[in-house]
């Protein structure tokens, strides 16, 4: 059993459906993400992210009582921090949710926007535990002069780190290309880590899916599942970013840990035969050292103990996914002791709360 501190890597806010329109709805309409009170004829609350549709309902699970705290936590931060009590969780990395959705919208004003609009609404709701509830920003990739001016004016704000698109769209120049490395050196120099999460990329997310769609959930859940190890590979590692930002930090939010192997196994294989073969840039360090530079959260992947033969236990940190819908509250300590219970006390408690702790340079209780 853990020796008592929790916290959590990878948590969320649920943004108040007014959020947005309120400030922007004059100028950009029914464009602005907002709450549809039904769609193609389900009359259940679904929320427009600027370009899909989700179930509201779908986003948390349980009974009635526990929806209603759930969603309220994600709103209200003194909910938030008595469901944390309660839970026995010390500290959040919290980001959003929402606002993941709308990063996919074609209309990059309005994204930015949003995105600023967020981040204003975040540092407030974090501002009630400044110790506790560590708030990511939004940064938007489509025009680095705009990402840079808000991960500096947010990271001045307090918030501890940034959620980019997870890929750059495809009429952008990929992340490896050097127009970026301005943004890297100001998230490097800030100490800002920067998170590819889940849902923000080109892969669509299997809760847009409705109707006669959602035949292609499999396909839609392995390709969300799936997305970052690409990026990291091709743009980050290969792509030279990690060699021209030694001390960037990366975060694979949400993408659990049990490809990790294949994915390490596939890379160094392009590394030794495929890259030499194709001529490809040769890079500084074997790919596996540039694992320190990158953390990856799990809520309850089983598969854990095959990738601590491969992967530093000191770069994988536990999250809630708290209050989604597969969040561990509130049963955080059960779903903790049946995941990591049967490892080393360390490195059961490294993964629980102090690489977390150490890589967003968090202050821990006494």
């Amino acid at each position: 059993m853990t020796s008592g501190t929790i916290i959590s890597g990878d948590s969320h806010v649920i943004e108040p459906a007014e959020l947005w329109t309120k400030p922007l709805g004059a100028k950009y309409g029914d464009a602005v993400p907002h709450i549809m009170k039904e769609f193609n004829g389900d009359k259940t609350d679904h929320f427009f992210t600027g370009i899909e549709y989700i179930r509201i309902d779908e986003v948390v699970e349980g009974d009635e009582e526990l929806q209603k705290k759930l969603i309220a936590s994600g709103t209200d931060p003194v909910v938030r921090l008595a469901c944390m009590d309660e839970d026995g969780v010390w500290g959040e990395i919290v980001n959003s949710t929402w606002m993941l959705y709308s990063m996919r919208t074609l209309n990059d004003r309005l994204v930015e926007d949003c995105c600023q609009v967020f981040n204003d609404w975040l540092v407030e709701y974090c501002s009630q535990a400044p110790k506790r509830l560590y708030g990511t920003s939004m940064i938007h990739m489509a025009d680095i002069d705009w990402a840079i001016r808000e991960l500096e004016r947010t990271a001045k704000l307090g918030l501890k780190s940034c959620i980019i698109n997870c890929d750059a769209r495809r009429d952008w120049a990929p992340y490896q290309d050097k127009v970026y490395d301005r943004f890297w050196a100001c998230a490097q120099e800030l100490d800002q880590p920067v998170t590819l999460h889940i849902i923000t990329g080109n892969e669509i997310d299997l809760f847009v899916l409705q109707g006669k769609d959602r035949i292609n959930v499999p396909r839609s859940s392995i390709g969300v599942f799936a997305e970052a190890g690409p990026v990291l590979a091709n743009e980050f590692i290969f792509g030279g970013v990690l060699d021209r930002f030694p001390k960037l930090k990366l975060v694979c939010s949400e993408y659990e840990v049990s490809w990790l192997p294949y994915w390490l196994f596939r890379t160094k294989q392009i590394q030794d035969d495929f890259g030499p073969a194709m001529g490809i840039p040769e890079i500084k360090k074997p790919a596996e050292e540039y694992l320190s530079q990158i953390y990856h959260g799990l809520i309850d992947d089983p598969y854990l103990d095959k990738v601590l033969d491969v992967i530093d236990h000191k770069t994988i940190m536990w999250g809630s996914d708290f209050p989604h819908a597969r969040c561990t509250y509130p049963n955080t300590r059960d779903v903790i002791d049946r995941v990591f219970g049967h490892l080393d006390a360390e490195v059961q408690d490294d993964i629980v709360y102090r690489n977390c702790a150490r890589f967003y340079n968090m202050e821990l209780p006494d």
